[in-house]
């Protein structure tokens, strides 16, 4: 892990640096004089010190000095002392960072005491929470509390193969379940503002952010789009994983390469961005194509949101969406955040190592104000205090990454509220033609 010691660090490695020399000569410990027995015979001799030394017995004094009479216990403690500092030169030949080696628990407790009073001033964003529903839905909420998160966006998921079936009354119907689970916990609160994230966070509660995970569940539709947004929806996935719409290509194609799908974002799905812009709601990228992204960064009037996205140079398999060097380039000058998935690469575990190696690449090539975190809510706190070791991650910037970020966007998107004109555009027939099962054929 290359991380910078802390100050804490350098007075410990600071304290052994200033024993290691001697310790590699002699390997023993050090008494002090005051801490020797002296024999009777010593310290009744007449002319024990002469000329500032001590007299020295001969043989024609007639005497030898007797061994000296150490205590048990002091002996024991010598001992004691010596095997110890036997162990220290080991570990210093070895080469082993002796300040690292004996860090004691109590150091993690005091991050991990940093990090709370931390949370407690501001809150632990969630960016991309999918809680078991029904019975099991306490168990996800325990797991969000006891790991400090202070805010969850949580997207409605709905099933891509329900893309021209019903996928907008499943929607409606997500949100409906979604709504009824927040009221029965009273720690929890709903909340459509940056204002009253922070609101809910001072008064103790987890505040819920919704929103909808695929352009699948507008059903290709301004209307729903606003109709949405009225229902408390506050961002958009422009795409789900691997679900490609009319209008707008995912990252990962299902769809056999459908030569009548985009292969970009259309003219609509620039009008829906914009639309989006307009009512004040976050723009949701990270499973879209790499080319739809670059039209969406180029287009769009407030800063964008990747969620749950790692960087494509973390060579990731799967279901995780993978960010390119110069998307991540683009993004900071958009403004926007990636929320990265500091959980699974692929089908990997991610190790707290690994966690902290990716963000620090995106923090190097977007800026500590473009990240922020998601997908693994159990492991931040360990995380959080490990990465509070390096000096370059302080108060400020870990409050950056935490939340701060993404509490910035949600303020930039809403303040570019209403500042576009309403949109009366349709998607052309064309576009969906042929897939319009649940349309009526002359609307």
């Amino acid at each position: 892990m290359n991380t910078m010691p802390n100050h804490a660090d350098f007075m410990e490695l600071g304290t052994i640096h200033q024993h290691q020399s001697n310790c590699k000569q002699h390997c023993f410990v050090f008494t002090e004089i005051a801490d020797i027995d002296l024999p009777p015979e010593i310290t009744k001799f007449p002319e024990k010190i002469k000329n500032g030394s001590i007299h020295s017995y001969s043989k024609k004094d007639g005497m030898s000095p007797p061994p000296p009479k150490v205590p048990k216990s002091r002996r024991s403690r010598k001992i004691i002392a010596i095997v110890a500092g036997l162990l220290v030169c080991v570990a210093l030949a070895a080469g082993i960072p002796l300040g690292l080696q004996l860090r004691s628990s109590s150091l993690l407790e005091a991050r991990l005491a940093f990090i709370r009073r931390l949370l407690a001033e501001s809150p632990l964003v969630e960016g991309y929470w999918a809680p078991q529903m029904g019975a099991n839905f306490s168990k996800s909420y325990a797991e969000v509390r006891n790991s400090m998160v202070g805010a969850l966006l949580w997207p409605i998921s709905v099933p891509c193969a329900a893309q021209y079936l019903d996928a907008v009354q499943l929607t409606l119907e997500g949100i409906d379940d979604a709504r009824r689970m927040v009221k029965k916990n009273k720690d929890m609160v709903i909340v459509e503002s940056a204002d009253e994230m922070e609101q809910a966070h001072t008064d103790g509660k987890l505040a819920i952010l919704f929103g909808l995970e695929g352009g699948h569940t507008l059903g290709s539709s301004l209307a729903v789009l606003r109709s949405m947004y009225s229902l408390g929806a506050r961002f958009v996935s422009l795409t789900g994983l691997g679900c490609t719409t009319p209008w707008a290509s995912a990252s990962i194609r299902t769809d056999f390469f459908d030569e009548n799908l985009p292969s970009t974002l259309t003219n609509f799905g620039e009008v829906v961005v914009q639309e989006m812009n307009r009512l004040g709601m976050l723009v949701e990228i990270s499973r879209l194509s790499e080319p739809a992204m670059m039209v969406a960064l180029n287009v769009a009037k407030a800063p964008l949101l990747l969620s749950n996205a790692l960087p494509a140079s973390m060579a990731c398999n799967g279901s995780t969406a993978a960010v390119p060097d110069h998307i991540l380039s683009a993004l900071s000058q958009n403004g926007g955040v990636l929320m990265l998935n500091v959980e699974r690469c692929g089908e990997k575990a991610m190790s707290l190592k690994d966690a902290i190696a990716a963000i620090n690449y995106i923090r190097a090539i977007a800026g500590v104000d473009h990240v922020g975190l998601s997908g693994s809510p159990k492991n931040y706190p360990l995380l959080l205090a490990e990465l509070a070791r390096d000096r370059l991650w302080g108060s400020a910037a870990i409050k950056k990454l935490v939340g701060g970020n993404i509490v910035r966007v949600l303020r930039e998107v809403e303040v570019s509220k209403n500042r576009l004109p309403l949109s009366e555009d349709w998607i052309p027939l064309e576009a969906i033609e042929g897939n319009a099962y649940c349309r009526y054929p002359e609307t």
